[in-house]
């Protein structure tokens, strides 16, 4: 595979040459210097090779992310690189929501995260693309989303119905605001959420913070006999208390360990901006014993299917009930809210050091536009001080 240290110091030779990464992933050195990325896939039978940008204005690691985000695509069966103008349909007016989609997903593709591409896709694909997908957006009615949100409620999903509607509404708003000859309305506007999904109640993720408690969760952490990728991202997130998604989709090239830091990009971030995650000792030793296992793979914890497929939402969480917890006690993402209320607790952290490593929104949006701290030093204070806790509490 590529570093950005090698991708930099590739030269230009008498003829144009070609240097893989990795999963169809390559970059493209012309005579004059130029350097390109360059995509292979194949769809339908057919191979293909798309172009993903030229460096150094699309670094490695965006390549990669690209790259990602259209693997995605492809194995719902759209082509993460057709364009609207190319599909082939009697007239404009008669293109389907399904198509329409594809032209959502390249227009946002370097302005939103993975997860939303990847989340959109498993949405439409199971519960959309049945009811709308063949139909020309013209002809989609607010019965026809109130339809979908529906079936979706009755069997429990509202969460997700209301992230597929809104995933509905930025197609239609995405393709009027672009081409507003073509697409007259957005039925989504018409529909009232609260009324047909309804109001969900709040529900916060359960925490242990007990010592006592807390330590024998880490205990049996520790003796967990299942998959190795499993415990250590459960061990890891105890630590990092970053989301799951984070730790299930966390890649080589995002840990620094001279730096001792784990850079995770925007595009993965739900906040949208990178986050610094100042690694303890503790950590470090935790993804030290991971490179034993998976140095050959590109994710810290690849799942047990493929040494680059990522764990599942089910993995950790399933750990979690084989060593005797219920979804009452623990989930996965309840170490974020086991970390904030033990570190306010303490008080020696301020509310935005702690905060700012939980990737929350701190302040107004005026506050938030002027406030560039990132409170760096006193973070990886903080992270250190809060490994060695966990080690007194296992310990006890």
């Amino acid at each position: 595979m590529l570093t950005a240290t090698k991708v930099k110091s590739l030269k230009a030779k008498e003829k144009l040459y070609t240097v893989a990464d990795d999963a169809g992933l390559s970059l493209e050195v012309t005579p004059t210097g130029a350097k390109r990325w360059r995509f292979r896939y194949r769809f339908e039978g057919k191979p293909m090779r798309k172009s993903l940008g030229v460096f150094p204005d699309v670094s490695l690691s965006r390549a990669r992310e690209k790259r990602d985000a259209a693997r995605i695509s492809i194995a719902d069966g759209i082509d993460p690189f057709v364009k609207l103008q190319e599909i082939a349909t009697p007239k404009t007016d008669e293109k389907t929501f399904r198509e329409w989609s594809q032209y959502y997903m390249q227009k946002v593709s370097n302005d939103v995260s993975e997860a939303h591409i990847a989340r959109s896709l498993k949405g439409w694909k199971k519960d959309v693309y049945d009811v709308i997908g063949e139909k020309p957006m013209n002809d989609i009615k607010p019965k026809d989303i109130i339809t979908i949100l529906g079936v979706m409620t009755d069997r429990g999903a509202r969460e997700s119905a209301k992230k597929t509607f809104s995933s509905i509404s930025r197609v239609f708003d995405v393709a009027i605001a672009n081409y507003p000859d073509e697409v007259e309305i957005n039925p989504c506007k018409s529909v009232s959420l609260k009324d047909v999904v309804g109001v969900s109640k709040t529900n916060n993720y359960p925490i242990i913070t007990n010592d006592r408690e807390l330590g024998t969760l880490l205990n049996l952490i520790d003796e967990y006999k299942g998959h190795i990728s499993t415990k250590l991202a459960l061990k890891l997130i105890a630590h990092t208390f970053v989301r799951p998604t984070n730790i299930r989709h966390a890649k080589w090239t995002e840990i620094d360990l001279n730096t001792k830091q784990w850079i995770i990009p925007s595009s993965k971030m739900k906040t949208k901006k990178e986050l610094i995650v100042p690694l303890s000792k503790q950590s470090i030793m935790i993804i030290e014993e991971a490179k034993q296992y998976n140095a050959d793979s590109k994710l810290l914890f690849p799942s047990t299917r493929g040494k680059d497929t990522p764990l599942s939402d089910a993995a950790m969480v399933g750990a979690l009930r084989r060593i005797g917890y219920t979804k009452e006690e623990i989930v996965a993402h309840s170490f974020r809210g086991i970390f904030s209320t033990i570190a306010h607790e303490d008080g020696r952290f301020a509310h935005n050091v702690i905060e700012t490593q939980l990737a929350h929104t701190v302040g107004s949006k005026v506050s938030q536009a002027y406030n560039r701290a990132l409170y760096l030093k006193e973070r990886t204070e903080m992270m250190d001080w809060y490994s060695h806790h966990l080690d007194c509490v296992r310990e006890a």
